[in-house]
């Protein structure tokens, strides 16, 4: 699998990792791949064919950096594991981001259409447990504690690789001018 992300920048990339050391231990929860960088996902596919990438720097020269904030902790439903921090999909986070799927759509091979425009639900995972669940509810009351209103500017994106090990790496960047 592949996917194009936005790597979390500072404060916030250590703030996730606080948040899963401290879900893992109060809670068991863990995430069911090996944990990945602090992130959100604009779109992933089985894979994309190896020439996405000077399609996609032609898109990135052509976008500026994209102010994104986050809101309340929450769940795509009652019985998905997923707790996340959501992102406010505003009017131009949501431009780029039907910019980048018209764009890499000729590259990908089997796209999860959860991301694609008017599906695509912005957000960081912070439990995503994978052989058990943890309390969720109990999870989501323990983070609403913790002041998780963000503003950051996203200058970049990454493409991640998934590996036969369940790690991700292979990461190539892609910057907005």
């Amino acid at each position: 699998m592949q996917a194009l992300v936005s790597l979390l920048p500072e404060p916030y990339f250590q703030a996730v990792e606080d948040i899963w050391n401290d879900l893992d231990k109060r809670f068991g929860c863990r995430h069911a791949y090996e944990r990945p960088k602090p992130h959100f996902t604009w779109q992933y596919a089985e894979s994309y064919d190896d020439t996405y990438a000077q399609t996609l720097e032609g898109l990135c020269s052509g976008l500026s950096a994209v102010e994104v904030q986050t809101d309340i902790v929450t769940r795509f439903s009652e019985s998905d594991p997923v707790v996340f921090l959501r992102i406010v999909p505003t009017l131009e986070l949501l431009n780029v981001h039907r910019i980048l799927w018209e764009g890499l759509r000729p590259f990908w091979n089997k796209p999860s259409m959860l991301y694609q425009p008017g599906e695509w639900v912005p957000h960081i995972t912070l439990s995503m447990n994978g052989e058990r669940w943890c309390d969720s509810a109990a999870v989501c009351d323990f983070l609403s504690t913790k002041d998780l209103q963000w503003s950051f500017k996203v200058e970049k994106l990454t493409m991640l690789s998934l590996s036969d090990e369940n790690t991700w790496g292979g990461e190539r960047d892609f910057f907005f001018y």
